[in-house]
């Protein structure tokens, strides 16, 4: 007997959750070379990216006709309450006490409803994002089953994970972190460079050396090479050793992508700054800008990520998803996204992101051992603390 996805949403509350009195996404990784837009933003040397200076995310719980509670998240950084704006003012009303056969209509018929406007990313799409991750946990809930047996018929039951950045002050710092965590089963991390190839391939050399053990090495350069350092980034990092080079190159340029995955070298990844299946199919079209997809749920939805990966699949290329600067509940739909993913590549893990989100809320989703299981249990697995979700809020 098939699973009954159908729903009507009731309500929806949204809320700009700010973290103010804990570490921001970079901790303390050049702290003291970073410079403040505001008290609320600032700019990490080498890179063109701004960051909050707490971590801020944008929160959605729905309220189904038949009483069930849902609970979303959109990879919001900068800005969340606008998205919260969105998704309270316009997603609602439209959304309201229609009959849905499941989270994909819903999907299309908000996209649908202002896509003529041009309104086919940004906030807009982080807002759908939200509702949509809601909309499954709803469903989970409801169903008794954990959202990656509604997203796929055979989960992978077990995500083996890399650590997302080493942000300690230090190299001394981060090599003792690193071992830590290679202490506790972990296979693989990533680090993040700016665009400076010898600095860059110079602070992989050290960590290499002090942490050997270390099996697998991927590094980012947050869209900072140009052309011509990307190709040698390219080169260098493969006779390092580095699994592959994420987001090298600016994320408009399909060209120079494709140019680059031509070239000798390390793999390329990249895909967080996508939100459509109608953005990404040219990118997976001969000849590909990307050798691996990382696709980022808390930007796409749950919905819309899996026509994504049925693009990226059907063109021959491996997926796995970033995981990007968000809470307990956008950890967890990236997770059982991952389940859905064909596990060529370890799962991105935000470990420090993560021991944030136990301020608002609880999770079943236990790192051992340098992996996850998939919990049995519904929904997302993420038990939400509303009143601390309240006291974190502006609303």
């Amino acid at each position: 007997m098939s699973t009954d996805v159908s729903f009507r949403i009731a309500d929806l509350q949204a809320f700009h959750v700010s973290l103010s009195d804990q570490p921001g996404y970079w901790e303390t990784f050049q702290q003291d070379q970073s410079s403040q837009a505001s008290p609320r933003f600032e700019f990490r040397p080498g890179w063109q990216t701004v960051y909050p200076t707490t971590v801020e995310s944008i929160l959605v719980r729905i309220l189904l006709t038949d009483g069930t509670v849902g609970w979303g998240e959109a990879n919001c950084p900068i800005g969340p309450e606008v998205a919260a704006l969105i998704a309270e003012s316009f997603l609602l009303p439209m959304a309201r006490d229609r009959e849905f056969s499941g989270a994909l209509e819903l999907w299309d018929f908000l996209y649908d409803a202002q896509r003529g406007r041009g309104y086919a990313a940004g906030y807009y799409l982080d807002a759908m994002a939200a509702l949509d991750i809601a909309v499954w946990d709803a469903l989970g809930m409801r169903e008794q089953l954990p959202v990656a047996q509604l997203l796929t018929d055979a989960p992978r039951q077990r995500l083996p994970v890399y650590l997302s950045g080493l942000r300690q002050a230090t190299r001394k710092d981060r090599v003792e972190t690193l071992k830590k965590w290679l202490d506790s089963g972990l296979t693989g991390v990533k680090i993040f460079l700016n665009g400076d190839v010898d600095e860059g391939c110079e602070e992989l050399a050290a960590l290499q050396s002090a942490a050997p053990e270390t099996e697998q090495w991927m590094a980012d350069t947050l869209w900072m090479c140009d052309p011509d350092g990307a190709r040698r980034a390219k080169t260098q990092l493969a006779d390092q050793g580095v699994r592959f080079l994420e987001c090298p190159l600016q994320p408009e340029d399909l060209r120079g992508h494709r140019e680059l995955v031509a070239a000798p070298g390390v793999a390329i990844a990249l895909g967080e700054h996508f939100r459509t299946h109608y953005q990404t199919e040219v990118w997976f079209e001969s000849p590909r800008g990307l050798d691996i997809f990382q696709l980022d749920v808390g930007r796409t939805g749950l919905s819309d990520g899996l026509r994504q990966i049925e693009q990226a699949t059907s063109a021959g290329v491996a997926s796995t998803p970033h995981m990007g600067n968000g809470l307990a509940v956008f950890q967890a739909a990236t997770l059982h996204f991952a389940a859905a993913c064909d596990g060529q590549y370890l799962q991105e893990y935000q470990a420090g992101l993560a021991e944030r989100g136990a301020s608002i809320g609880s999770t079943d989703w236990q790192y051992d051992e340098g992996a996850f299981v998939v919990p049995d249990t519904p929904g997302l697995g993420i038990q939400i603390d509303e009143e601390a979700v309240s006291r974190y809020s502006s609303r």
